[in-house]
């Protein structure tokens, strides 16, 4: 079943309940209110008719309740402790066999139904000069308020059918408004799933409504799903590129070698230098692969106190076994601890240092300070630089400011992106201010604690 035709058939019998209801109260008010007006009506007549009767003969008393019945009227008399009951009838062609006499000491009303017929009943306590007691009971047919209550069902039947029909269709209506928006996401997810082409839900104008909500947030995953699915491609594509350009290296120089390295020793230098640097390019590359994508699946890493002064020494001996060039540490205090993960901490600062000497000359310097509860940590290198217009790509994967260079220093455009991806996993901030010819400074602030994701 449809959502519309639910919301329709919901709200009808949401409102037929309602109406039935309010129409058993109505029918039931209108009763109860009809049989109290017309019992004070029939009461205050035959009051005072009884108390003028109670001094007059038995005879002038008969005589007086004959003449005041009406043809939808009859009298009850019985006596307290006698079975003998006496009926006084003037033409009423309805009778009360079966209807408990009622003995009390005081005046009384009630309304029943008696062979399919309406009756109103009073009760009058008499008590003669004499002493004798006698209860007169008063009941009057009351076809007018019969007719009156079918009148009522009449109407609260047509009015009830009327208000279902009118209310089946503003359920229409309503739910033709209220899943437009949900039939028209529906439709664009089912062309997105046939043509693979993102598209959005459109929608104007400014509401607060779950429906505007829910179109906004459609047509938002769907520019954060093509941004993704566009980026996968990318990558697939320049990791595919990074690959087979190694591998046709690869492949070029182990052709060579197996035709000419038997006969000449140098062609067997060059070609297994050349293979071996080329395999040793690809396995950095498949490694920091597998450290991307690990990080983007959001693996668990180990939280431990540490000495980031401490860490940065370590990886600056590091390199300094490596390199002749001089790397400079500037920091205050003799000691940092921060909340992190040891290893990706020394992978962070191995990436920023490493891109640093490959693209100058000078001394590197690392700065540290603390300030509102986080640490910063500069890596400020005085070589080419970097244009301003390609400073906002340099985080992006495989992206190449100047393509010819990789390849001569060995970069595959992975680091960076692995930088950025351990400093988000520490709930970090990682930029670049860079002019070209002038150097290069890698700013990251990290918290000193590490705060836990809610």
């Amino acid at each position: 079943m449809k959502l519309g035709t639910k919301i329709t058939l919901l709200t009808s019998l949401l409102l037929i309940v309602i109406l039935l209801c309010v129409d058993i109260i109505v029918y039931s008010l209108f009763i109860k209110i009809a049989g109290q007006n017309a019992g004070e009506l029939l009461l205050s007549k035959w009051e005072s008719i009884i108390e003028h009767a109670k001094s007059m003969s038995s005879e002038a008393r008969n005589a007086l309740l004959y003449n005041s019945l009406t043809e939808d009227t009859l009298i009850r008399i019985s006596v307290p402790g006698s079975d003998s009951i006496r009926i006084i009838s003037n033409g009423a062609d309805f009778n009360l066999n079966g209807v408990p006499v009622i003995y009390s000491r005081t005046t009384s009303a009630r309304l029943f139904k008696h062979d399919d017929e309406r009756i109103l009943m009073v009760y009058i306590p008499m008590e003669t000069a004499g002493g004798t007691r006698f209860g007169f009971e008063i009941a009057e047919r009351l076809d007018d308020l019969e007719t009156n209550i079918h009148i009522l069902v009449t109407i609260l039947t047509f009015t009830t059918f009327g208000a279902v029909m009118v209310c089946m269709l503003g359920g229409s209506l309503l739910s033709r408004t209220v899943v437009k928006p949900i039939s028209t996401s529906i439709r664009t997810m089912k062309e997105i799933e046939r043509s693979l082409n993102f598209k959005k839900i459109p929608y104007k104008g400014k509401s607060a409504d779950e429906l505007y909500e829910m179109t906004g947030t459609f047509n938002r995953m769907m520019d954060r799903l093509e941004e993704s699915f566009w980026n996968q491609q990318q990558f697939v594509s320049d990791a595919s590129h990074e690959l087979n350009t190694t591998l046709m290296i690869i492949e070029g120089y182990s052709n060579m070698l197996r035709r000419w390295g038997a006969y000449d020793t140098k062609v067997q230098e060059e070609a297994v230098k050349s293979i071996y640097e080329e395999t040793k390019r690809m396995r950095v590359m498949t490694q920091q692969l597998l450290n991307l994508a690990s990080s983007q699946q959001g693996r668990q890493f180990m939280l431990d106190s540490v000495d980031l002064i401490q860490t940065c020494k370590q990886v600056i001996a590091h390199f300094r076994q490596l390199s002749t060039r001089k790397l400079i540490l500037h920091a205050r205090e003799k000691e940092m601890v921060i909340q992190a993960d040891h290893s990706k901490i020394k992978q962070l600062l191995t990436i920023l240092l490493d891109n640093a000497l490959k693209y100058s000359t000078a001394p590197i310097e690392l700065h540290i300070t603390q300030q509102d509860g986080n640490v910063q940590l500069i890596v400020k290198d005085y070589g080419i630089g970097i244009p301003p217009e390609e400073v906002k790509h340099v985080f992006e994967r495989f992206y190449r400011v100047d393509s010819s260079r990789h390849r001569k220093t060995g970069g595959t455009g992975l680091g960076l992106p692995i930088a950025k991806s351990i400093v988000e996993e520490h709930q970090g901030r990682i930029r670049i201010e860079s002019r070209e010819g002038t150097g290069t400074e890698v700013i990251v602030e990290l918290p000193i604690l590490h705060p836990v994701w809610e």
